[in-house]
């Protein structure tokens, strides 16, 4: 019995290290950790709802995130399914750009990462469903459509939003105002537009600066591949004048809507993200013809959108 036991023992490690192995390999191609850019509206849209009426549905609030996380997971990898040709020149890539470069490296095959992308888009869809009939929300069924049309042209023909310089307005639109918007209506059945609308900009602006920000590196394989992004057609010099002035703006709406008290004074917590964010745009203007050097700022970016997003939904919260 026990030689038996112990003739298993390392089949049964070999199959947890496999297993783990898989696991890790499909987080880095969902590229989890830029979920957050997801999750932040969605959590600030609740944050506002329980502001203005005191309610919050835990259930709801689960799902909202589920089908929100799902059709982002989505959205990554159906990116890497049609940026294959622009990664594959891709010689500037990191943990910021360049994509998953899980097809690249050939750890996955472009139908694994097809598919992968609609089955987290159908659980997305059924989810964001579910929600409906369980709400009666029909409204949302606008924003469902939006969200998905946005997520899948983002790359996708014939449309290719990134392609055409209209990433960042798709990446603005979609995890700024829609994400609260429809985090907001799931609670409450209505929308306060006006709050909603303005919470929302701040944090649109931030994230598309992180996506401005990452096309730097990806300049010379989007350039070679046809893709005409915002950093390919105005240049590095003029694109880092706007990231400067995105990166600003987020600060700006959020003083504007407490002078004309649409926010409460709870809402200068965000700005404990000062700092870092002026650490970003210092680091960037100086390393913005650069490929490594300008990592720190894509990760300062990044931390800066997600801190102050969750420092904003606290901040209702507080209020």
């Amino acid at each position: 019995m026990s030689d038996l036991t112990l003739n298993l023992e390392p089949a049964q490690t070999q199959l947890n290290h496999s297993l783990i192995s898989r696991i890790l390999i499909w987080i880095q191609a969902l590229r989890a950790p830029f979920f957050t850019a997801s999750i932040v509206p969605l959590v600030l849209g609740m944050a506002i709802a329980w502001y203005e009426t005191r309610i919050f549905d835990p259930l709801l609030g689960f799902l909202t995130l589920l089908a929100g996380v799902a059709i982002h997971a989505g959205t990554n990898l159906i990116n890497d399914y049609f940026d294959q040709p622009t990664d594959d020149l891709n010689q500037n890539f990191s943990p910021f750009n360049g994509g998953s470069r899980m097809i690249q490296n050939n750890v996955l095959v472009p139908r694994q990462i097809l598919i992968a992308s609609v089955i987290c888009y159908l659980v997305g869809v059924v989810t964001a469903l579910f929600i409906i009939i369980y709400t009666g929300g029909f409204l949302l069924l606008l924003f469902l459509a939006i969200a998905v049309l946005l997520g899948l042209f983002y790359t996708a023909l014939p449309v290719q939003l990134s392609y055409r310089g209209l990433g960042e307005i798709a990446v603005f639109v979609g995890f700024g105002p829609l994400g609260v918007l429809s985090a907001f209506f799931i609670q409450l059945g209505y929308i306060n537009w006006g709050l909603c609308l303005m919470a929302s900009i701040p944090i649109a602006f931030l994230i598309a600066m992180v996506l401005f920000l990452n096309e730097f590196q990806d300049r010379e394989a989007d350039q070679e591949a046809g893709k005409k992004t915002l950093v390919v057609v105005l240049g590095k010099s003029s694109g880092i004048k706007i990231y400067l002035t995105g990166m600003i703006i987020a600060y700006i709406f959020l003083l504007v809507g407490i002078f004309f008290t649409i926010f409460p004074l709870s809402l200068l917590l965000p700005f404990i993200t000062l700092p870092l964010a002026i650490k970003a745009i210092l680091t960037a203007t100086e390393n913005y013809q650069l490929i490594k050097e300008l990592q720190p700022a894509n990760a300062m970016t990044i931390l800066t959108h997600f801190i102050f997003g969750i420092m904003m939904a606290l901040a209702f919260l507080l209020a």
